[in-house]
């Protein structure tokens, strides 16, 4: 996707003439503001911060950009960010991107044409360029909530996945556990790789190094039954637990374990990532670890409204998560 940097060079001039002429058109000569939009048409620019600083009216809509609107861990973060947006006046369009970054591109073009005013983004699994400026900065409001980009910096609330991973897995090992896999969500998303270290650092530290397995899903229930199938019947010395990057995941491993006679928590101990009402009535009651998913999707918001107007505001907040044990988890009572 071009940059204000591609329009820089096409048009001769410095990326800080180009945002004035886009801006405040008015404060530059009618040879260069011709030099940029000319530029702009050759390269295919979009130029989001002119739609923004150019609009007469806001749109009062608010993009709430997710990756599969299946997953019910959304559900209670949109609900928070309903809670301020009604109070605020503003309404949220829901955008499902089905891991598609051509969809997620049609939804952050609505910016461009002054139909949404901002977006609170869900996902990390979209085209970088959709976001980035030459300055690493977004270039209209948008906040990020869960997810993130490792190298771009954003407006971000979200827990701290690595203390929440450190956590579960100091949890298993206190029931007496060594053999602990964990099955991570896809290997290149941030906050995997986060619960991913927070893993491996747990075992470190415990001096299980050796006992470290990670298989990788795509948080979907499916994979999660797949992936417990091949820890739990594979040749090698099966896990006695298994950490998931979510409460979906984990269910599948539930059932695979019940499809395989594995007495879950006698041999072997599931938890959970995110407490999605699920967690509470599946057979047995997940340990899991607790998102504040109300609360991210309010300050989500609140931070996305603090942008919109201009004001000063903490770019990012980190929320507590907790570990809630339930039956899934206890000590063995059979080593394999």
């Amino acid at each position: 996707m071009p940059t204000i940097k591609d329009v820089a060079k096409a048009a001769g001039c410095s990326t800080a003439t180009v945002s004035r002429a886009l801006a405040t058109p008015e404060k530059v000569s009618d040879a260069t503001r011709k030099r940029v939009n000319q530029a702009i048409a050759q390269v295919g620019y979009s130029p989001n911060i002119a739609a923004r600083n150019l609009r007469r009216a806001e749109s009062k809509t608010i993009v709430a950009l997710l990756p599969d609107i299946s997953n019910p861990f959304f559900s209670e973060i949109i609900s928070g960010m309903e809670d301020v947006a009604h109070q605020a006046g503003y309404q949220i369009l829901i955008g499902d991107c089905e891991h598609d970054p051509a969809r997620a591109e049609a939804y952050f073009r609505l910016l461009s044409t002054n139909q949404a005013d901002g977006i609170v983004l869900m996902t990390s699994e979209i085209p970088r360029a959709l976001v980035k400026q030459a300055d690493g900065q977004a270039s209209f409001p948008l906040v990020m909530a869960c997810e993130f980009f490792s190298d771009i910096d954003l407006p971000l609330i979200a827990v701290d996945n690595h203390q929440a991973s450190c956590q579960a897995i100091d949890y298993l090992v206190s029931l007496g556990h060594r053999r602990i896999a964990t099955l991570s969500g896809p290997a290149n998303n941030p906050i995997c790789q986060e619960r991913n270290r927070g893993y491996r650092d747990t075992l470190a530290a415990h001096q299980l190094s050796n006992e470290a397995r990670i298989a990788e899903g795509n948080f979907g229930f499916r994979s999660g039954y797949q992936q417990g199938l091949a820890l739990l019947e594979g040749k090698t010395p099966r896990p006695t637990a298994i950490f998931c990057h979510s409460d979906e995941m984990a269910v599948g491993v539930l059932k695979a374990a019940r499809q395989l006679g594995i007495s879950v928590p006698d041999q072997l101990s599931v938890v959970g990532f995110d407490n999605i009402g699920l967690s509470e009535y599946c057979d047995p009651e997940l340990t899991t670890i607790s998102q504040p998913r109300n609360d991210i999707g309010q300050q989500a918001m609140q931070l996305l409204l603090h942008l919109l107007r201009g004001e000063q505001a903490i770019r990012h907040q980190t929320l507590s998560s907790h570990l809630i044990v339930r039956k899934s988890t206890g000590r063995l009572k059979g080593q394999p």
